[in-house]
């Protein structure tokens, strides 16, 4: 793993390879997870896909391997595992996953789990933490799922006799010709909003006359994912998650791929619906257009009140820290539509060619680290878009903020509405925390004076 890669891991996101690969298998139903390595990295992952899936805890399992293992491989780890799940539970199927330690043994995982005799299929991956940080093993989960997409998609190749292309093309789907279809790709719900983004996402997509098909790795069933090859269309909201999966879908199995990223603000929001309608034309555009003008008719009428009381909705500095999709979307949304400011920093936590017009400056986490530093302790005051990290950070260097959490990890804020941060109602709903933010910092100056 890069040293790059490491730093990213450890210090801006804190999560591995192996909790990106728990979270996509964990959000197929039916899947039961194995951790083959210690328990700490059982434990990691296990608690972070729990903090959206509450039955995640009978869901996942550990081998814990002994001291020797590393030498005489996992063997009887792996086993003894296996035969716990096969006595206690009735998964569909078992996802092994190996840890960094693990990963390096090249334990025949196929043959062992051959051995267990257990009455469900076993799928493994090696996703610890030097294969890279959360989406790397997001991407490594797609990655192996895909891999059972394309055996069924070849052997119903070879058994078409009539010598007719199986491959999809941009045309309405046979299945249902009033409505094309859409695999959404990169989506999970262990972001912050995750499953509240994923119910925005597909209830503007439907409104507008799409029907979707699957959406692996956020919650679609395993059938359901075997399915894919049938969209007209895969839509990669996140290319750090689900690029490399669209491109091989592509290669594979001839399916057409759009990378439209996620969808913040209203004009943001439409710009992205825009991007799909003009490859893949929708009936009931102008139902989502209407929803949006009354939303932003409302937003704007409020803003207004509000600048009459308190003044326009400036900062002094704006810092979004987030990775790609997230960080540039909301950047956009946040510049172009609702605050102005002097100074936008972004820090993308993952590397990116994304190069948003809203941003002043852009930095690259394990790239530019000491710039990175610099934005923290140069800071005058303004509004902070990221996590309990960058808040956590700059309080320890007394340093004025307000505050919008937008990714985890979010230590200072409990999750208890239903509200997204992408579509329309995202829109309306960063809109509202934007100005809260300010609001408070109004009143902290207030204070201060007394």
């Amino acid at each position: 793993m890069p040293d790059t890669n490491w730093k990213t891991s450890c210090h801006h996101m804190s999560t591995c390879a192996l909790t990106g690969a728990s979270a996509f298998f964990a959000s197929i139903p039916g899947s039961f997870m194995l951790v083959n390595g210690p328990l700490w990295c059982y434990f990691y992952a296990m608690k972070y896909v729990e903090d959206y899936d509450a039955s995640a805890l009978r869901r996942f399992h550990c081998t814990q391997p002994e001291g020797n293992a590393l030498v005489y491989g996992t063997e009887k780890d792996l086993l003894a595992g296996l035969d716990f799940v096969k006595s206690n539970f009735a998964p569909e199927r078992i996802f092994i996953l190996n840890n960094c330690s693990v990963s390096l043994v090249g334990d025949d995982i196929a043959g062992i789990a051959a051995k267990a005799g257990l009455p469900c299929p076993v799928y493994a991956a090696d996703c610890g933490g030097i294969a890279g940080d959360f989406a790397e093993g997001y991407e490594i989960a797609f990655m192996r799922v895909i891999d059972e997409v394309e055996k069924i998609g070849k052997a119903k190749n070879d058994n078409n006799d009539s010598g007719i292309s199986n491959k999809p093309n941009l045309t309405i789907s046979e299945g249902d010709l009033s409505r094309p279809s859409l695999n959404l790709l990169g989506l999970t719900p262990t972001y912050f909003r995750g499953e509240e983004d994923i119910k925005e996402i597909c209830r503007i997509l439907e409104k507008a006359g799409y029907r979707i098909n699957a959406i692996p790795g956020g919650g679609s069933t395993w059938d359901e994912i075997m399915q894919l090859p049938k969209a007209d269309l895969n839509i990669v909201l996140r290319d750090e998650l689900a690029l490399k999966a669209a491109k091989k879908l592509e290669t594979e199995l001839g399916m057409p791929y759009l990378s439209a990223g996620m969808p913040y603000g209203i004009q943001g929001t439409l710009q992205w619906l825009e991007k799909i309608d003009n490859l893949l034309p929708a009936k009931n555009l102008a139902v989502v257009r209407q929803e949006a003008e009354t939303v932003n008719a409302r937003l704007q009428f409020r803003s207004g009140n509000m600048q009459s009381l308190w003044g326009p909705l400036w900062f002094d500095n704006i810092l979004v820290a987030a990775p790609p999709s997230e960080a540039a979307g909301i950047a956009e949304a946040v510049r172009g539509e609702w605050a102005d400011t002097g100074n936008l920093i972004i820090h993308f936590t993952q590397d990116t060619p994304l190069l948003p017009g809203a941003a002043t400056k852009i930095c690259i986490a394990g790239k530019d680290d000491a710039a990175m530093k610099e934005t923290f302790e140069t800071w005058s005051g303004g509004l902070v878009l990221g996590s309990s990290l960058e808040a956590s950070r700059l309080v320890r260097l007394k340093k004025p903020f307000v505050n919008c959490n937008i990714i985890l990890p979010a230590y200072h804020e409990i999750i208890a509405t239903d509200s997204p941060l992408c579509g329309i109602r995202g829109a309306a709903y960063l809109f509202e925390r934007i100005w809260n933010a300010k609001l408070q910092g109004c009143m902290d100056e207030v204070k201060e004076t007394k």
